[in-house]
């Protein structure tokens, strides 16, 4: 599910101004393909404005959602990945991968989370992903899960 959900909605960028750009960047194949709207996307950005940069997850990798009535059409996910990386806080290392999650419900969006999880709980994975070149090796990381 999380390869299939992520085939079309990979990017890799070389560097960002700030993590507001970061952000509308890696939401962009979402509102393309209307999976998400602008008002999701105004709702992360000001979610963080407002808590923190609580969608940090873990070192280098960060989770930007928000509420599903704030602009979900269809739960989806993107990747987007900053080479040079990006700082969401003075405290916290730089963010190289942001994924961009919508989840339409309370539940459609868990098999993604525990695929994500799944992704993220090996360091290997994670430094393969700030690895890659292009999209198809970031896929192969993520079909090695399967």
């Amino acid at each position: 599910m999380l390869k299939t959900e992520l085939e079309n909605n990979i990017q890799i960028i070389e560097d960002v101004k700030n993590w507001e750009e970061a952000i509308k960047i890696a939401s962009q194949p979402l509102l393309n393909n209307k999976k998400i709207q602008e008002t999701y996307v105004e709702a992360m950005i000001s979610n963080i404005h407002k808590t923190g940069p609580y969608i940090v997850i873990m070192p280098r990798v960060a989770l930007p959602h928000s509420r599903p009535e704030n602009g979900v059409n269809e739960t989806c996910i993107s990747l987007l990945k900053i080479n040079q990386g990006v700082s969401f806080s003075k405290d916290k290392e730089d963010v190289n991968i942001i994924f961009v999650l919508g989840a339409k419900d309370n539940d459609s969006h868990i098999d993604l989370i525990t695929q994500l999880t799944d992704l993220l709980e090996d360091e290997n994975n994670i430094n393969n992903i700030i690895l890659a070149k292009d999209s198809s090796e970031i896929l192969g990381v993520i079909d090695k899960l399967n």
